[in-house]
């Protein structure tokens, strides 16, 4: 494998050695002398969206929802023990997740490091997929989809995803349905490991007290060495739809759960320009609705919000929105109050004084948020993913203007792409 650039952030104090291999996997490494524990993050982008793709031989393959989830949990099991047994007996601290967009595997040890590597690049590397082992898995993610759905929060928000997207993969979470669920078999499973766990797609970062030059020595056994292509993935482009307005949902809940929704019409393709729309849409939503903030205290103090009110932006290169949510007893005086209060904010025009105080405590989050060797892997790998420059946060956010804030509340909240989906209380 080949250096292919080093980086180094003053403010943080950080050096990131960039590396590849021949045959295309990405590798980040990260000394962080005086820690006691090392740090891995292995990923990929592969996710609960990615349904539709074409094979590098040209063949066209449409899998269930699920199937991405269902992957990692088959990937947990091993060729000859579970994963999860074999961290343990190592003492390390080991997880996994499947968002819409990516996969990740990661593990925290203070001991053991080589043997837990080791472990994470095998499974990970070379699965053993059959249909036994994929029915065995079923009821397990069965239930699992049951938990998610059986939570107000979860159902609410996919109720109102519902609503924003018309043919869109974020009308289902990376889960998947349980009729999905019930007809995934190895085939699919299969597929999407040829398709997208390819050397071309896998980024692994790691940090820790360790020397460079020795860890590249441990890593070149472990890495595969076939050079096979990736798939290419088809995705609808959903900034720009909604299906419908206003929904209902009878629930098992006490008083209405409201959710709103703005899907954004222009989200940045480029990850680095994302990035910076993100931090632009994070300070703003902190601005109108954080703890601190003018806005939220009068919308607490009129009682048209109580504590089980949020507010936070989401998007990735074919999707965007915008999502509110809280309890109330009239939903759609919920709404309007909130639409109103957003319509005020924007027109009052945003303090400096406000905005240089967030952008302060967002400078803080970012670097209290990077204190351990797993944090640092972490954001690492998480940028590799995404597609922007690692460790640059703190300098977008630096170049963040209060007006770049302010052309964002303009553009944020169009009613025209606003849906609003409620739980009511069932009827008893």
């Amino acid at each position: 494998m080949k250096t292919t650039r080093t980086i180094k952030h003053p403010q943080l104090e950080e050096t990131v050695h960039l590396l590849e291999t021949a045959n295309g996997i990405q590798i980040a490494l990260i000394p962080t002398p005086g820690f006691h524990t090392t740090a891995a993050h292995f990923g990929l982008r592969f996710g609960g969206n990615d349904l539709r793709f074409v094979m590098p031989n040209g063949d066209n393959h449409q899998v269930p929802t699920g199937s991405a989830h269902y992957l990692e949990h088959k990937l947990f099991e091993g060729r000859e023990e579970k994963v999860f047994d074999r961290f343990n007996r190592l003492g390390a601290n080991f997880n996994g997740g499947t968002s819409f967009c990516q996969t990740t595997y990661y593990f925290s040890t203070a001991a053991h490091f080589d043997e837990c590597l080791e472990v994470l690049l095998d499974f990970v590397q070379d699965p053993l997929i059959t249909e036994e082992r994929v029915d065995k898995e079923r009821g397990i993610i069965e239930q699992e989809v049951r938990m998610y759905q059986d939570s107000p929060g979860y159902r609410g928000t996919f109720l109102l995803h519902e609503a924003m997207y018309k043919s869109h993969s974020m009308r289902v979470g990376p889960g998947g349905t349980l009729e999905d669920v019930a007809r995934i078999n190895a085939t699919d499973l299969q597929r999407c490991y040829d398709g997208f766990y390819v050397p071309q797609a896998l980024r692994l970062a790691i940090a820790g007290d360790f020397d460079v030059e020795e860890m590249k020595q441990k890593l070149e056994p472990l890495l595969r060495t076939d050079d096979t292509a990736i798939a290419e993935r088809s995705s609808d482009d959903a900034t720009s739809t909604r299906l419908a307005g206003y929904v209902e949902e009878e629930f098992a809940v006490t008083r209405p759960y409201v959710f709103i929704g703005y899907a954004q019409s222009e989200v940045e393709a480029d990850g680095q320009l994302r990035l910076r729309q993100r931090i632009v849409a994070s300070l703003l939503l902190d601005l109108m609705f954080g703890k601190s903030s003018e806005l939220r205290q009068e919308l607490y103090e009129a009682e048209i919000i109580d504590d089980s009110f949020s507010a936070y932006w989401s998007a990735d290169e074919t999707w965007g929105h915008v999502i509110m949510s809280g309890i109330c007893d009239k939903p759609q005086k919920f709404v309007d109050d909130i639409a109103q209060a957003c319509d005020k904010f924007i027109a009052d025009k945003i303090k400096a004084s406000d905005f240089e105080r967030l952008r302060k405590a967002a400078w803080g989050g970012i670097v209290s948020g990077l204190q351990t060797p797993s944090a640092v892997a972490s954001s690492v790998l998480s940028s590799m993913l995404a597609g922007n420059e690692i460790f640059s946060a703190l300098d977008e956010l630096q170049a963040i203007s209060l007006a770049d804030i302010q052309a964002a509340a303009e553009n944020l909240f169009d009613d025209s792409k606003r849906a609003v989906a409620v739980l009511t209380p069932k009827d008893k």
